[in-house]
């Protein structure tokens, strides 16, 4: 039987799907700056408000913000919950844009590190989401609690094949926990009375279509993450051979030549370990792009600024197909546990 963490009486319970919609609302954020950042260069930096007034966008951000919280504080079901991640991520991406300007004495939206402040926020709220929900997995009470709104939800909206099946093995897990049957079983005959409707979109599907879900994608992401890993190593020792030259030093520049050429020996270490299909070879693959997204980018944003977009794209995409495989793997390991 699969290990289920005994019963918690916290008062904060944890919502499986949250995960996913934290990250979608994350990409969105990034989106909204990006595309913030084209228009107004576009445009010429355009002023609303006039010649004495001027209505900066982090004021529309804040009013998009709370009515992402009033979405998600008035209505009930996933729909609102979708709404919600997209007035937020809008929302949030418009406030977070203009971190220059309140930074600075001079209110300066152009101030060159507030680039890599907008990285490390998004980057430090991943990780603040990751750990939430991979510091222990969730407990009886919580299972209970999911798939009782699944089935609210499913009641008023219909489920899709995949939400009932996830629904009732979050039933199964409550009641291997020590969860009342009854109370479990009254839940069930709820979600067999829920319609079925197709399947829908799905952030997962947005973050790693099929075609890039297996074993192919590992050794493609390897490829490319070591690629980008050596050009970084060998950008950053040719800026250092420079500045030694002119006797000069940079800081910056020796931190990043040792941390792309830790990431490098990582990656010929794991592509090197796929060849055997050994599991260590994509824990290290995953660490390389641990590395690459957490501290690597940092230092890319704060001298390249948004043309490190292309690194940052490559290392999350690497990130996300090593962490799926390696969730596949532990899955795979505990169906005859499960069965």
């Amino acid at each position: 039987m699969t290990a289920v963490r005994t019963r918690s009486r916290s008062r904060l319970l944890r919502d499986t799907a949250s995960s996913a919609q934290v990250e979608a609302l994350l990409i969105i954020t990034v989106a909204t700056i990006l595309v913030t950042r084209l228009y107004l260069h576009l445009t010429g930096y355009p002023q609303v408000g006039g010649s004495v007034l001027h209505i900066a966008h982090v004021l529309w951000g804040g009013l998009l913000m709370v009515a992402a919280l009033m979405v998600s504080l008035t209505f009930i079901g996933r729909a609102p919950d979708r709404i919600a991640v997209l007035l937020g991520g809008i929302g949030f991406g418009l406030f977070l844009d203009e971190v220059g300007k309140f930074v600075t004495k001079t209110n300066d939206y152009f101030y060159r590190p507030s680039v890599a402040i907008m990285y490390v926020v998004v980057v430090l709220l991943l990780v603040v989401n990751r750990a939430v929900h991979l510091r222990r997995g969730p407990s009886p009470d919580e299972y209970l609690a999911n798939a009782a709104l699944t089935a609210t939800d499913g009641l008023a909206h219909g489920l899709t094949p995949t939400d009932r099946d996830q629904a009732r093995v979050q039933l199964a897990r409550a009641r291997e926990g020590g969860v009342d049957p009854e109370v479990v079983e009254q839940i069930d005959l709820l979600l067999a009375r829920c319609r079925e409707v197709p399947s829908r979109f799905s952030w997962v599907s947005l973050r790693l279509p099929e075609r890039l879900r297996g074993e192919r994608s590992v050794r493609v992401a390897a490829a490319l993450l070591t690629v980008f890993s050596v050009g970084i190593l060998l950008n950053a020792a040719a800026t250092l051979e420079e500045d030694l030259a002119a006797r000069t030093s940079n800081v910056v520049t020796v931190i990043q030549l040792v941390g792309s050429g830790v990431t490098v020996l990582l990656c010929v270490v794991g592509s090197v370990g796929l060849w055997r299909r050994r599991r260590w070879a994509i824990r290290a693959l995953r660490t390389a792009a641990l590395i690459t997204v957490f501290f690597v980018d940092v230092l890319e944003f704060a001298v390249q600024e948004f043309g490190a977009l292309l690194n940052v794209a490559v290392g999350a995409a690497a990130l996300s197909v090593f962490s799926h495989h390696l969730r596949q793997m532990s899955r795979h390991e505990a169906l005859p546990d499960t069965a």
